[in-house]
């Protein structure tokens, strides 16, 4: 046997360098994401952009749920907790009709979380008639509500809420006002 090659003993310890990094960015980042909080307060009155044009201003004593959240350009969503209940505003660019719309969200609810509507969709108070359809679900223990919004010609805003059954009723007000505050922004 011979002496090795110096570019085998370099190409070796690049390689272990090399290895090490991978190992540390592997164990490392699942460590410090499991640092970071999970919520994050919100201010008081401000709007959260849930696109790049799309804004809604959260209800008081809200906490964003940043591991759910996902704002984007065109299309994106933003999870609060409010008190128990879960406060998710979804938004994408469609072309659809309010009733399309509302179609497609009780579809999806149905679908994901075996959701049953209950009673017929209202309008909600304070947003112009045509503008918005509400209505309330139930998906095992929990209560649930919903709104879809059409905002500009192209832009769906589905709305939902749920929490243990009781813990809805309280917070429904404020979610309404909150759901009432989305807007497009310059």
């Amino acid at each position: 046997m011979g002496v090795p090659h110096p570019g085998l003993r370099n190409n070796a310890l690049c390689s272990l360098g090399i290895l090490a990094v991978v190992v540390g960015i592997a164990f490392g980042l699942p460590a410090l994401d499991r640092s970071l909080p999970r919520e994050q307060a919100t201010a008081s009155g401000v709007a959260y952009p849930v696109t790049d044009t799309i804004t809604v201003v959260p209800p008081e004593g809200a906490r964003l749920d940043v591991s759910q959240t996902r704002p984007g350009t065109g299309s994106g969503y933003a999870v609060f907790l409010v008190g128990r209940v879960r406060y998710a505003v979804f938004v994408s660019p469609d072309h659809l009709s309010l009733t399309e719309a509302a179609d497609r969200l009780r579809t999806r609810l149905h679908d994901s979380l075996g959701a049953q509507t209950t009673g017929a969709e209202q309008p909600l108070a304070g947003i112009a008639p045509g503008g918005v359809l509400a209505g309330q679900f139930h998906a095992g223990a929990d209560d649930g509500w919903y709104a879809v919004r059409l905002v500009g010609a192209s832009t769906v805003v589905n709305v939902t809420a749920s929490g243990p059954r009781g813990t809805l009723a309280d917070r429904l007000p404020a979610i309404e006002a909150s759901v009432a505050s989305i807007a497009e922004s310059a």
